[in-house]
């Protein structure tokens, strides 16, 4: 499962669809649209009076969707260290400024209101 996390030598910045594009996290999204599907099912068992196959149903959908958030969540906190080992820190919370990402200044204001560069 190689590319599952770029190489320390490219330039990256998270984009839309990474999530999709780790291979770590199939087990997760499958996990949760098995999750969905059950839900479906419930509702229908439950709206035909079938309380038995409801049951069932809810628990095999709690199962499995509580299982693929953490299983999402493990890959996300395992791609954090990783990132963090190679330098990258992106938008992680807690950043106190603006990121830049060019060398253009960023105009900032004045208790007064002027703008200065």
């Amino acid at each position: 499962m190689s590319g599952s996390t770029p190489s320390a030598d490219r330039i990256w910045h998270a984009q839309a669809g990474d999530l999709l594009a780790d291979d770590y996290n199939v087990p997760g999204i499958v996990m949760c649209a098995i999750g969905v599907v059950g839900l479906a099912c419930t509702l229908v068992a439950a709206g035909t009076a079938h309380i038995g196959w409801a049951l069932v149903a809810g628990t095999i959908t709690l199962l499995f969707l509580g299982g693929g958030v953490v299983a999402l969540m493990f890959e996300h906190h395992r791609e954090q260290k990783i990132e963090q080992l190679l330098g990258r820190t992106g938008h992680a919370p807690g950043h106190a400024g603006p990121q830049r990402y060019s060398a253009a200044e960023i105009p900032t204001r004045r208790p007064g209101g002027a703008i200065e560069t």
